[in-house]
């Protein structure tokens, strides 16, 4: 079963079709969205795949209290509350199709 998982980046939409179980940081990957380099591989251990869930889905996506994810996002530059989301984090299901997410913009060095 695929589910449909949408970037959002300034006013392009970015779609990519994932298999459930996937995460939005492996849709990430699957699309090279540089926004998303995923340092760690979805162990909760660097930040880099950071997103901020659309509006609509916010309810669906909340993150869960004191977890190790809201500890590292807390530190994270862009943190909005009941919008940030380590996209590692995100497992995909059928309760997910469509879901979008909003990439954060990147100070490139």
């Amino acid at each position: 079963l695929m589910v449909k998982v949408n970037f959002i980046r300034d006013t392009e939409t970015i779609s990519v079709d994932m298999p459930v179980g996937r995460t939005i940081m492996e849709a990430a990957k699957e699309l090279g969205l540089p926004e998303i380099p995923a340092d760690c591989g979805g162990c909760q251990a660097c930040g880099t795949c950071h997103v901020h869930v659309d509006d609509v889905w916010c309810d669906k996506l909340k993150i869960t209290e004191n977890s190790l994810e809201q500890s590292l996002l807390e530190y994270e530059q862009g943190y909005i509350p009941g919008k940030s989301r380590l996209a590692c984090q995100i497992q995909l299901n059928d309760d997910l199709n469509n879901v979008t997410v909003k990439l954060r913009k990147h100070e490139l060095l």
